[in-house]
């Protein structure tokens, strides 16, 4: 019995990482997470990650839950090419997406990061994520220190690959985020300023900069956007958070006219036009108690 439980348990973690990278643009890979809270069973794995072929190198944006998923990633990418890793870039702080650093630093890549990921885990701390996952998905998995900090608009080239860093510089899904463009091949990667299929968690962030960073977004010549999570690369994504973010500023606000209290609207607010997104069970309440403190004494400018 005990041996068929443990049989059990490792076919949950191997299942977890069987990673099948999706070709979005021209040189642009996706591996595709679950839409689900992370978990034993999955693993982790719910959230998008991205791999840049420059011809020469890999440029690998966001590497996911673990060490082991981010060797996985990297043994599904060396089948379509065997290079080398040259850029690691996290978009911001969040550990779904940032846990696979150690394994592609191993593997010789520079990481790019913000500073407040930096502060908020330490070299040598643990994380959420860690403590979620299974012992055998989360073996190997180290917080490390990061190369060089994004601190404002930049640009880089690799291997003839230019990206250009966009660096927000205000609250929005948390306090710094990032985002890389692509112009060559117009895509972004927003990280977690892009959802679709299910809703965001605003804890960290700003429902007033997630709408300012989608009209960001909209002003860019973007063809393919690579979101933090979610199957979509066209503009469903722009459009989803777009509903939900204005939904929540709109009800949060009239809510505060009609002098009705937050634990009342937490309790009351009619969201039924979004049942279909997942995680509403999971994010959405705690998202109604922050969008009432935000619109609570909010003055439009």
């Amino acid at each position: 019995m005990k041996n068929l439980i443990l049989i059990a348990l490792l076919t949950v973690s191997s299942f977890a990482y069987d990673l099948k990278p999706v070709k979005i643009s021209n040189s642009v890979y996706q591996f595709v997470g679950e839409v689900a809270v992370p978990s034993k069973e999955n693993g982790g794995n719910m959230v998008n990650t991205y791999w840049i072929n420059t011809g020469k190198s890999y440029i690998v944006i966001d590497t996911g839950p673990s060490y082991n998923y981010a060797k996985a990633a990297h043994n599904a990418m060396k089948k379509i090419a065997d290079l080398p890793i040259k850029v690691i870039i996290n978009t911001h702080m969040h550990d779904d997406h940032w846990s696979g650093n150690n394994y592609l630093k191993e593997q010789g890549g520079k990481i790019y990061a913000t500073k407040a990921q930096a502060k908020k885990f330490p070299a040598g701390t643990s994380t959420h994520m860690m403590t979620v996952i299974s012992k055998e998905d989360r073996a190997g998995t180290k917080v490390i220190g990061i190369d060089e900090y994004v601190t404002k608009n930049a640009t880089i080239t690799i291997d003839g690959t230019t990206l250009k860093f966009l660096y927000l510089g205000y609250i929005a899904h948390t306090k710094e985020d990032f985002m890389v463009y692509f112009p060559k091949e117009k895509v972004i990667f927003a990280g977690d300023l892009l959802f679709s299929q299910r809703i965001t968690s605003i804890r960290d962030g700003s429902v007033e900069g997630g709408l300012r960073s989608l009209r960001d977004i909209r002003k860019l010549d973007v063809k393919v956007y690579a979101a933090g999570h979610g199957i979509y690369t066209d503009h469903t994504p722009v459009i989803q958070m777009q509903e939900y973010f204005m939904a929540l500023k709109t009800r949060a606000m009239a809510a505060v006219e009609e002098d009705i209290g937050m634990s009342e609207f937490v309790k009351t607010a009619d969201f039924s036009d979004f049942k279909d997104r997942k995680m509403m069970e999971v994010l959405h309440k705690p998202n109604l108690g922050f969008a009432y403190g935000e619109y609570e004494f909010f003055e439009e400018e």
